[in-house]
């Protein structure tokens, strides 16, 4: 259950304007909160007919603690928390090359990292909202138009409605930022290969709390276990980006086997499970960078603006700082939406840039090593105690 915090509506807010929050994942949901919060009258509408379940846990440290912590909703994230886990870097035989993780036990410091399943957290932030603001499922945005009283938007369905402002939390593939700033490749930044996760039922193939990781140059194959699932992680890279049907889950199972079949290790156990459904995840290792994230009327919050990718560990976090970050601005600014935008820019970019260049850099090198000599280097770390993820 969720403590609902005392009301910090800002006099200067405008009492009850209908905003638009586009995406009900931790961006969304976490965005709708703090709107809800600031008095505005909110809507959200998501594609999908319900909260999109599934996928990898979430890391929660940091600012995210305190925001969590604002919104009343830590202690239920922590009473989900999992169990500290162990990081280890295998060889073909199975042998640690090196390891490192959180201390357990009594005489352990307290803990200042959690991990939560994906499901939990959307669960949290969902009852932050539920009965308190309008929910669309089913729906999506088909054109925005942005006036001088507010953002005209019609839905698929042919719903027209009016909006004092309306913000993209839908993603790294945001319709929204497409609507509003145009083509998708104009702000992505493709970091060099294609990751493939699909969370199956326990394997055996690892002990609980534990994530293990092989490497040979191009191709990288990473299992977390938990007590009731595991998470199978394939990453291959390439020099360019790959031509290919987004629909068609059959191609790329192909691709998984075309660059992971005859590996040693843990992998053929892994790829027993890619054929068995299409419940699964694959897409470009990809971040998006843009100038500003807000035009107009509309903001985007979270992968929508500045996705950092898998590889940094901390997508979820990212989005409900900048939902945190984001209310702040609106809160000091009030009515002076243009201001809040920007000063929700200013103040956030530069650890926006920290993440995405740390992730593009060392990230990719460490996790998804693309030749013999940054496999090296990375084992080089892990024996002289210089790694950290």
């Amino acid at each position: 259950m969720v403590d609902q915090p005392v009301s910090v509506q800002n006099p200067h807010t405008p009492s009850d304007a209908p905003v638009l929050v586009s995406g009900a994942s931790f961006a969304g949901l976490a965005t709708a909160y703090w709107l809800n919060r600031l008095g505005y009258r909110v809507t959200v509408v998501e594609v999908a007919s319900g909260l999109r379940k599934g996928g990898t846990p979430v890391d929660i440290e940091g600012e995210t603690v305190g925001i969590l912590e604002r919104m009343g909703m830590f202690d239920a994230v922590r009473a989900k928390a999992l169990p500290p886990r162990t990081f280890e870097f295998k060889d073909a035989q199975d042998h640690t090359l090196g390891s490192f993780g959180l201390e357990s036990g009594p005489d352990a410091p307290p803990r200042t990292r959690f991990e939560i399943h994906r499901d939990d957290l959307l669960e949290i932030l969902f009852a932050g909202i539920d009965g308190s603001v309008e929910l669309l499922f089913g729906r999506s945005i088909k054109q925005l138009n942005d006036g001088p009283e507010g953002v005209t938007v019609t839905l698929d369905d042919g719903t027209l409605r009016t909006y004092a402002l309306v913000f993209g939390c839908d993603g790294n593939r945001s319709n929204t930022r497409k609507l509003v700033f145009g083509a998708e490749k104009n702000f992505t930044y493709f970091m060099g290969g294609y990751v493939y996760l699909k969370v199956v039922p326990v394997t055996g193939i690892l002990p609980s709390n534990v994530s293990q990781v092989f490497s040979v140059p191009r191709r990288t194959a990473m299992l977390n276990g938990y007590d009731d699932r595991t998470d199978i992680g394939l990453a291959f890279r390439t020099e360019g980006e790959i031509e290919y049907d987004y629909l068609d889950r059959a191609q790329q199972r192909a691709m998984i086997h075309d660059h992971f079949d005859g590996l040693s290790w843990k992998v053929p156990a892994a790829l027993t499970h890619v054929d068995t459904d299409d419940d699964f995840y694959f897409d470009r290792i990809n971040q998006i960078r843009m100038p500003f994230w807000s035009k107009g009327r509309v903001a985007l919050v979270g992968d929508a603006g500045y996705c950092v990718s898998p590889v940094a560990g901390m997508g979820g976090s990212m989005a409900i700082i900048g939902a945190g970050r984001l209310a702040e601005a609106l809160e000091r600014h009030g009515a002076d939406y243009t201001a809040a935008f920007q000063d929700y820019h200013d103040k956030l970019q530069a650890f926006v840039d920290e993440v995405q260049i740390r992730a593009a850099n060392e990230g990719m090198a460490t996790i998804f090593p693309a030749d013999d000599a940054e496999i090296s280097e990375r084992d080089r770390k892990l024996r002289d105690g210089e790694l950290d993820l």
